[in-house]
């Protein structure tokens, strides 16, 4: 929700300007627009949870997953003065799995990782998401898991499964 907030008032700033860039003002809603629907889709699946309603699985694509939760973490990366680095697999399998629960569980580490950081000087806070190290297994009932290990300068998280 900071996100969209912070999109619409830098929005409602260039628009009240001596020569409004409508650019920029045309990128800032297109981020209110695309945060106010990932906020939906989320509260969707709060609700769904609630309802005890079957996850809702999807193919998936685990970097495009991970952009999409480091675009929504950006103003609180850039507030507590974390640099961000990516390392992005090339051609990882699709996954089938819960768009918004793993959301919620890269969300949390990010935000986790950002708030361990708190007392690290300011010029050594950095924060490294690979999905360089997911990994595709098969167990003996055929069944598909999926590995995702987050890499941090400072705070190495354990290992997160899902699926």
């Amino acid at each position: 929700m900071a996100g969209i907030l912070t999109n619409a008032n830098a929005a409602l700033r260039w628009l009240a300007g001596n020569s409004p860039n409508l650019a920029e003002v045309q990128q800032a809603i297109g981020r209110i627009i695309r945060d106010g629907n990932r906020a939906g889709d989320v509260v969707s699946r709060m609700r769904a949870l609630f309802k005890k309603a079957p996850a809702a699985k999807e193919p998936l694509d685990i970097n495009l997953v991970i952009q999409e939760v480091l675009t929504l973490t950006q103003p609180e990366l850039q507030k507590n003065r974390v640099s961000l680095r990516t390392q992005f697999a090339v051609d990882l399998p699709t996954v089938l799995g819960d768009k918004i629960q793993l959301q919620q569980v890269i969300l949390n580490l990010v935000v986790n990782a950002i708030e361990a950081m708190s007392e690290v000087a300011e010029n050594q806070r950095e924060l490294h998401v690979s999905s360089q190290k997911i990994t595709e297994s098969h167990s003996e009932s055929g069944q598909e898991t999926v590995e995702a290990k987050a890499h941090y300068a400072i705070l190495l998280q354990n290992l997160v499964q899902y699926l």
